[in-house]
């Protein structure tokens, strides 16, 4: 049974505004503040109206810098360390700052479009950051690794710098006193003794509500002549090497599989490790991290209408988010424009293909796609609702593929994957899946887990 499956069994596909205005808005909530924090301290002036303007949202392309950013701590420090030292909570005289990894020494992982060649000059704030950290820790040499974001006309890179802080005990006087000035402002909800903050000129969110402009600048943290800065190539080249031979973890078959199960069978054949290199492992971690990170947002923002049901098909024991009862999936498909209702299955036949299984495990004949469209600038969701019209067949299906993975069979006894995405797989040609046609126009970089 080849080309696209789910098709066949749709009824309809509806656009569902309620939804989508409930997520987008979900995405911008604000999370409660408690404490002050060395984040606080780096930009008190910026950090003043997060805490008292939660009215404040910033953009959705902003909030998605944010959320990759978030999303590729998250994975990147589980492949290069261990659950004992990643998002390390360090107190010192009422600030609180978590350190990304923390080992011997603090290490703090930034993401970023472009690294400078003059590294402090240019990025003084992960500086700020991190000598804050060692003053926190009590240990004067930190570690930063920088992670430039992957784009079209530039791969993804790694560079890593030691920092030896000359004066930490400094560093944490200046922790202080930037502490004190910062409370007052909250206290008297007044922001005129803050000094102004680096966001001024850059975009800032609040820069219609803020007093930045007539704000002087205040001292630096860790000025020039209080930090040693060395490049790491060695050590950057260690972690690199890390991350390409990360492995996916778990011998165990899962729903997406089903999806894409002619490259399961190819993954399993594979001893070698032809097509893999850190550059696209890492574009790979940034995809897969923004899309938890942007779940995880949407969850945050919507109490109670998300939840996680298991669902098992033989050996297959995974699980299903249901949205307000309806199985939901969400995907961040990098066109530059939105997809039409009438094209969305022969784009996108995987994002279908998932739904449906899951639809059927879940005993729903509707079931949900989110799209998130993270190169359209401003409006970026689009919510489908999915109506199925026979999920026996659905389910039949699956356990039609399952019973062919657990066997062992030939991969081209399998389905294969949607012919344009061949052309981003480290399978092809072998794995039969392309064919003559050239992709879509419209698409961009894609990742097979999708």
């Amino acid at each position: 049974m080849e080309g696209p499956f789910a098709a066949r069994f749709i009824r309809n596909i509806d656009a569902n505004r309620t939804v989508k205005d409930a997520l987008t808005a979900a995405v911008g909530a604000s999370r409660p503040r408690f404490r002050v924090s060395v984040t606080d301290l780096v930009n008190p002036a910026q950090s003043y109206y997060r805490w008292k303007r939660p009215d404040v949202r910033p953009s959705l392309d902003r909030l998605q810098v944010m959320m990759a950013g978030t999303g590729f701590h998250d994975i990147f420090g589980k492949i290069v360390s261990t659950e004992e030292f990643v998002e390390q909570t360090l107190e010192l005289d009422g600030i609180v700052g978590k350190v990304d990894i923390y080992e011997d020494v603090p290490v703090e992982l930034k993401t970023t479009g472009s690294i400078p060649a003059d590294i402090y000059e240019g990025r003084n704030s992960y500086f700020e950051q991190l000598g804050m950290y060692c003053a926190l820790a009590g240990n004067p040499e930190g570690r930063l690794f920088v992670y430039r974001r992957e784009t079209e006309w530039r791969a993804s890179e790694l560079v890593v710098y030691s920092a030896q802080f000359l004066d930490v005990a400094a560093v944490g006087v200046e922790m202080r006193r930037r502490r004190d000035v910062f409370q007052d402002a909250l206290d008297r909800e007044d922001p005129s003794a803050l000094p102004r903050c680096e966001w001024m000129e850059r975009g800032c969110d609040y820069s219609h509500v803020c007093e930045c402009a007539s704000a002087p600048k205040g001292p630096r943290l860790v000025p020039r002549e209080g930090v040693v800065i060395t490049p790491r190539d060695n050590l950057a080249a260690e972690l690199k090497e890390r991350l390409a031979s990360a492995r996916r973890t778990g011998s165990g078959l899962r729903l997406n599989d089903l999806v894409f199960p002619r490259k399961t069978i190819l993954r399993r054949e594979r001893t070698d490790e032809e097509g893999v290199d850190a550059r696209a492992r890492m574009a790979q971690m940034e995809q897969l991290g923004f899309r938890r990170a942007l779940g995880s947002a949407m969850r945050y923002g919507s109490p109670g209408q998300f939840r996680i049901i298991p669902v098992r098909l033989g050996s297959i024991d995974d699980r299903v988010q249901m949205y307000q009862d309806v199985p939901t999936i969400l995907r961040a498909p990098r066109v530059r424009d939105m997809v039409d209702r009438s094209d969305l299955t022969r784009l996108f036949p995987h994002y279908f293909d998932r739904i449906a299984f899951e639809s059927a495990l879940a005993g729903s004949r509707r079931g949900r796609v989110v799209l998130y469209y993270e190169a359209i600038p401003g409006d970026k969701f689009m919510v489908y609702d999915v109506i199925f019209n026979d999920v026996e067949a659905i389910a039949r299906e699956a356990a039609r593929r399952l019973g062919l993975l657990e066997s062992g069979a030939p991969h081209v006894d399998l389905p294969p994957c949607p012919a344009w995405m061949a052309k981003y797989c480290s399978f092809a040609p072998g794995c039969g899946c392309a064919a003559p046609a050239r992709p879509p126009s419209r698409q961009a970089s894609w990742s097979l887990s999708d």
